[in-house]
């Protein structure tokens, strides 16, 4: 078919009403060239490949824009041009959607005096039976699961392909891996064996039927011991029956650690060898990672004292009040299942039900897991919890879920609905009588946020007690990565990696100088290192604007 006549079919098809349902509504979607309907309500014209559009094509996005040129796995990729709404165009190389500079880097703002948001992307069923049958499900962030469903969620035998270029082929059971399977990663190694509930089970150096002492002195000596339920095996010294010296640890789901012990945890120099064959090296105290570096020994904190002014100060801190909303995602059903986000939305409320946290009553502080974690739920708790707000209060918003560029995803995000924009998060932080708005976001590509700000922001950040009633008004936003990163999970640490190190930060060590008090620069530089060390630079925090670095976050009792 002509593209001539391709686009006279297209300009008939616009007058036709469309539904939110993705579907092929002319030609080849599978491998040929046809005419798709995102969920979104865009439009494209052009090639496909194994259901996918891939090759040449054009896509007519819901905002009036238009992209024309090469395509690759339902991603703008190679040479094409962006065309605005308002008529102007871009032209130039693209890389999973993003637009790209000379030197490669991604273009945040196309058009510079537009906001950057979430371009569409062809998602869903994309072929069989996504309900409970054999189909091909695209996610939005750009992965891919063909195989078995029950429920909506991978259930059965099936692939799963990752933005990154990893691969699992395997048992799933209500979205995660789950019996035997094949992990493939991007650098040609390959992982087979055992898996549940996420986690890898078939590390063949577990015996497993075995537990207890098996060969050796387990006492105070060297010798080989297997934990309950064979969840991990440890070979190497012990002193008072616990691991205590030089040993190194096997666990069930494949990671391992090799180095020195301490009272039966990691302590001193050792590596930490996770399953997907990233290697974390440096100190560790009471089984935490503690980067790089030797750690100091601490020194006897300084006494605190103050003058008149900062007593002052301390008693009309105690007056004000947080307002905080707590989210945490994991059971998704048009996403990836996630593993920890739940556990860290608990984990941020336990602080902020602290001392060190600001001891939030029970009417200053919301938490919403999963199904209570709809777009409404969070949009009305947000306007009902920070608008109790008095003027020299702080309101406070923590998400860990998943992300698109420009939004975060609720429970009911469909694909292409109910997106948590982040302009509508801005909005109610700014008609908050607050005095200082915080947003702390643990998901993929919340980079983006940075985007929907007006004019300028100040990372404004307040220990509860002293600098609060000092800081200057003003709005703070700390990021777990860049807009067209991915914020990453850990089994070796149990949690989100952003997550886990933010708050052993906001809990005193990120306190480089001992004083008592972690301001946003000390905070900042606690986290980007150590998030930077364990990923291995996959990821990075982000943190902006023209904020006081003595700025403070937390004391420390």
């Amino acid at each position: 078919m002509k593209l001539s006549n391709i686009l006279s079919l297209f300009t008939l098809l616009l007058f036709l009403q469309t539904t939110a349902q993705a579907q092929c509504i002319s030609g080849d979607c599978r491998n040929g060239t046809g005419i798709y309907l995102y969920p979104s309500g865009a439009k494209y014209i052009g090639q496909f490949k194994d259901g996918e559009t891939h090759g040449i094509g054009t896509c007519y996005y819901t905002d009036g824009s238009t992209y024309r040129g090469e395509w690759a796995h339902r991603y703008p990729e190679g040479h094409g041009i962006k065309t605005a709404k308002d008529g102007r165009t871009w032209e130039g190389e693209w890389k999973m959607g993003l637009p790209l500079d000379k030197d490669g880097q991604v273009i945040e703002d196309l058009f510079h005096d537009e906001v950057a948001t979430e371009a569409d992307i062809q998602s869903g069923c994309i072929s069989g039976d996504c309900e409970s049958g054999q189909g091909v499900f695209a996610y939005p962030d750009g992965s891919k699961y063909e195989g078995q469903f029950k429920a909506q969620k991978p259930d059965g035998w099936g692939t799963f392909t990752y933005t990154n270029g990893d691969r699992y082929v395997g048992s799933f059971q209500a979205g995660l891996k789950n019996g035997k399977g094949t992990f493939y990663y991007a650098d040609e190694t390959q992982t087979t064996g055992e898996w549940k509930e996420g986690e890898y089970l078939g590390n063949p150096q577990i015996e497993h039927g075995r537990v207890g002492c098996v060969e050796g002195n387990c006492q105070n000596g060297r010798g080989t011991y297997i934990f309950k339920d064979g969840v991990a095996k440890y070979v190497g010294t012990f002193s008072n029956n616990q691991p205590d010296g030089d040993g190194v640890i096997y666990y069930a789901n494949g990671e391992r650690y090799k180095g020195a012990w301490a009272m039966g945890s990691f302590n001193g120099m050792g590596t930490l060898f996770l399953a997907d064959g990233t290697e974390v090296t440096g100190f560790w105290k009471d089984g935490s990672y503690m980067g790089k570096e030797n750690p100091k020994k601490q020194e006897e904190p300084v006494p605190v004292t103050f003058s008149p002014d900062e007593y002052i100060a301390i008693r009309k801190a105690s007056e004000m009040k947080v307002w905080a909303v707590i989210v945490g995602i994991s059971a998704y059903n048009h996403m990836q299942t996630l593993k920890y986000t739940d556990d860290d939305a608990y984990r941020m409320y336990a602080f902020l039900k602290s001392p060190e946290g600001g001891a939030l009553a029970d009417d200053q502080i919301r938490i919403l897991i999963d199904e209570d974690a709809t777009k409404e739920k969070i949009l009305s708790n947000m306007k009902e919890t920070f608008g109790k707000a008095g003027p020299n209060d702080l309101v406070m918003l923590y998400f860990s879920g998943h992300g698109l560029r420009g939004s975060f995803l609720p429970i009911d995000f469909d694909g292409a609905n109910n997106k948590l924009e982040h302009e509508e998060i801005n909005e109610i932080l700014q008609s908050s009588p607050a005095k200082y708005k915080l947003c702390i976001a643990d998901a993929c590509h919340s980079g983006s946020l940075l985007a929907m700000k007006s004019g300028e922001i100040r990372n404004v950040l307040e220990d509860y007690y002293k600098t609060l009633a000092q800081a200057n008004a003003g709005t703070a936003l700390i990021l777990s990565s860049k807009s067209e990163e991915t914020s990453l999970e850990s089994s070796g640490l149990r949690q989100g990696v952003f997550s886990h190190f933010l708050i052993r930060g906001l809990k005193g060590e990120a306190d480089a100088d001992k004083n008592k008090i972690v301001t946003v620069q000390e905070l900042f530089d606690f986290v980007d290192k150590n998030v930077r060390e364990y990923t291995v630079n996959r990821q990075s925090p982000v943190i902006k604007g023209d904020y006081d670095p003595k700025m403070t976050v937390s004391v420390v009792r």
